[in-house]
């Protein structure tokens, strides 16, 4: 293709499905993108919840944790204040410096609470009420010990401190001190106290994990709803994509690819690509096109006079063998013309026929050169009716040929004339027309032989009333 052409293909309508799939992947992309980094977020806000869950378990297991070990103890100084027995005493020290459940979950309480400082102080004077029950207890037990005679006491109870006056008192009177330190209003009011401002603290946490699980719920919901909106929109995209992709590519395509099957050229339809390719084709069709038509007008035209040649001739009677007359028309004597006159005045002679033939006969009739000095023409829409037309033609070109004014030498000719008839072809014909043509060269020179009927000399007078029947009939 030229320039031009080349310019006249990149006018090209249509949608860039390169753009589009450009735009889309990049929407698609960051769409992805987006749900990528939800999703993220989702993951951190259900490591939260999670995190928050185990946190209000840890607390709750803290709190019961706190109240067991503090009823714990409670009892088994109890017990053994009231009972004597032992294995109390020793429980209860064991709980207090061993397993120490109460300051564990002293220590999970506050770590929790560390944000709520008004929780943490409230836990904190619990676990220090708990403290001083505690010394109670021991004090306690360790008035017991003397009452039940028992000196191999634990260190913590027996290093308890003691008031100087309940030191001095009597045994039974100190057993009923260690009553009173353990089974007195002012324990159970200290108790309560403890269990009021662990329940604050408990309340503030509680609060606090709700919160913190009400928050990650929220969030969750928001970033899900959100996940959900940019999954929707992807499959959007994604749909519009396939749509303009079948629309814009596919079915142009299926039409590009009938048409060419048909080898018609392709109407642009769809992407500005397939424009650009079809409008290209086009060009290229058109170019192949008129090299195809420049090739067979070349092949078919015949070089020294310019009218068609056989190929031109077979071409044209094998769609022309209905209502048509075929004239084989040879220069009387070429041969030893050429020998005294030399082959380029014959060329020249041969020339000039094929003007007269062109000039005398109509444009719907076809003139043409089969080899040497034979010439055909195919007159259409002729019958045996108007055989005088065919002598009147002939006439015509014996007075272009007679001009003398191109000072060429005067030539005669001879005619064969055949009609088609019903079932006859191209072969057959131009076989009639041959035999005609031999018979009218037997008969004599400056003839015209029609098939199956006879010649008529051109150089025989014909009365009006003929001349007249050949100009009527022709028109």
């Amino acid at each position: 293709m030229n320039d031009e052409q080349m310019k006249e293909a990149k006018k090209s309508g249509g949608v860039s499905i390169r753009i589009v799939g450009i735009v889309t992947t990049v929407i698609a992309v960051a769409f992805a993108f987006f749900a990528f980094v939800l999703a993220g977020y989702i993951a951190d806000a259900q490591t939260s919840a999670t995190m928050a869950e185990k946190r209000y378990v840890e607390c709750s297991q803290a709190i019961n944790s706190l109240q067991d070990a503090s009823d714990y103890l409670t009892t088994n100084a109890r017990l053994f204040v009231t009972a004597g027995r032992r294995e109390c005493m020793d429980n209860y020290v064991s709980e207090l410096s061993s397993s120490n459940r109460r300051g564990n979950a002293v220590g999970v309480l506050k770590a929790n609470l560390a944000a709520d400082l008004g929780a943490v102080d409230a836990l904190e004077k619990a676990f220090a009420t708990s403290n001083e029950l505690a010394q109670s207890e021991l004090a306690a037990m360790r008035l017991a010990c003397d009452y039940y005679g028992i000196e191999d006491a634990p260190k913590e109870v027996a290093e308890a401190p003691l008031d100087m006056s309940r030191s001095e008192l009597d045994k039974d009177a100190k057993l009923q001190a260690a009553e009173e330190l353990l089974l007195s209003d002012t324990y159970d009011a200290a108790k309560a106290r403890i269990m009021k401002d662990v329940e604050e603290s408990l309340s503030a946490l509680l609060e606090q994990l709700d919160a913190e699980l009400e928050q990650s719920r929220s969030a969750m919901q928001t970033l899900l709803f959100l996940l959900r909106i940019a999954v929707a929109l992807l499959l959007c995209i994604v749909m519009v994509f396939v749509l303009a992709l079948f629309m814009y590519i596919l079915k142009p395509l299926g039409h590009y690819v009938e048409r060419l099957q048909g080898g018609e050229p392709l109407e642009p339809d769809g992407a500005y690509e397939l424009h650009y390719l079809a409008n290209a084709y086009n060009t290229i069709y058109e170019d192949n096109n008129k090299r195809i038509r420049q090739l067979r007008q070349h092949a078919e035209q015949d070089p020294l006079t310019g009218i068609s040649n056989r190929a031109g001739y077979d071409s044209f009677l094998a769609t022309h063998t209905r209502n048509v007359a075929l004239l084989l028309i040879d220069i009387d004597n070429f041969r030893d013309f050429n020998t005294v006159y030399g082959h380029d005045t014959g060329d020249a002679v041969l020339i000039k026929l094929a003007e007269a033939l062109t000039a005398a006969f109509r444009s719907t009739d076809f003139p043409c050169r089969l080899n040497g000095d034979r010439f055909a023409v195919i007159m259409t829409n002729m019958n045996t009716e108007l055989r005088f037309t065919i002598l009147h033609k002939i006439e015509l070109v014996h007075s272009i040929l007679g001009d003398d004014s191109s000072n060429l030498p005067a030539v005669t000719l001879s005619v064969g004339a055949a009609f088609s008839t019903e079932g006859m072809d191209d072969q057959d014909i131009y076989d009639a027309a041959s035999d005609a043509l031999h018979q009218a060269k037997k008969t004599r020179s400056n003839s015209v032989f029609f098939y199956g009927e006879g010649a008529m000399l051109l150089d025989e007078p014909r009365t009006a009333d003929a001349e007249a029947e050949v100009v009527e009939k022709w028109r």
